[in-house]
């Protein structure tokens, strides 16, 4: 059974992990240094209190999660906003784990379309400098204009680990922010990469 005071922690924990380079919510297995006479003098005490009664662990770190993960800047998250969007933030991931590999492969159809409207190739797509592209990354642009997903863009990273190039290259604020979002999201992503890859290979490759 999870008590508040442990659905607290978890949150500061993911605040910590979102938010401080140097955090690592699996390395630290959650811990902080948060104190339950505190937690107990805490305005939303009752918040807490609330999810540990009527949820599971696992249903509250997803919850906790997803507003994150889907927040614009997690260093601004605090217990109000998750208050108020944060059962539709849920949804919306539960959602999208159930259909990634379905969302996956449309995002690739998008990917296409791009490369074939531009007379691109799928190289081009990773490229920091791009001769008929001012700008960031084609891929890192079609995210920004949400016409892929960020679970689709940790994918193709996962794949094929260009975000290290970019972090190199990419002298941006938008991009140091997204690509600190890549890196906390990505041990909460549990992929089948042969499947994913594939899916790559069958779309791009032949």
């Amino acid at each position: 059974m999870i008590h508040g005071f442990d659905v607290y922690r978890m949150y500061l924990a993911l605040k910590l992990h979102f938010t401080n380079p140097k955090y690592d919510y699996f390395q630290y297995e959650g811990k902080t240094s948060a104190k339950e006479k505190t937690y107990q003098q805490r305005n939303d005490f009752w918040f807490f209190e609330t999810l540990a009664k009527k949820h599971t662990k696992e249903e509250i770190q997803n919850y906790l999660l997803a507003s994150f993960v889907y927040s614009e800047d997690p260093k601004a998250l605090w217990i109000g906003d998750i208050k108020r969007n944060g059962s539709d933030r849920y949804v919306v991931r539960q959602k999208q784990m159930e259909r990634l590999s379905y969302s996956f492969m449309s995002d690739c159809n998008t990917v296409d379309d791009y490369l074939e409207r531009e007379g691109d190739e799928f190289n081009s797509l990773f490229e920091t400098k791009h001769s008929s592209y001012n700008g960031p990354p084609p891929l890192l642009k079609l995210y920004v204009k949400k016409q892929i997903t960020l679970e689709t863009l940790l994918i193709f990273d996962i794949i094929l680990g260009f975000t290290k190039q970019w972090d190199r290259h990419l002298v941006d604020p938008l991009w140091e922010s997204i690509s600190m979002k890549i890196k906390k999201y990505k041990p909460f992503l549990s992929i089948n990469k042969n499947k994913y890859q594939q899916i790559l290979r069958e779309k791009f490759c032949e």
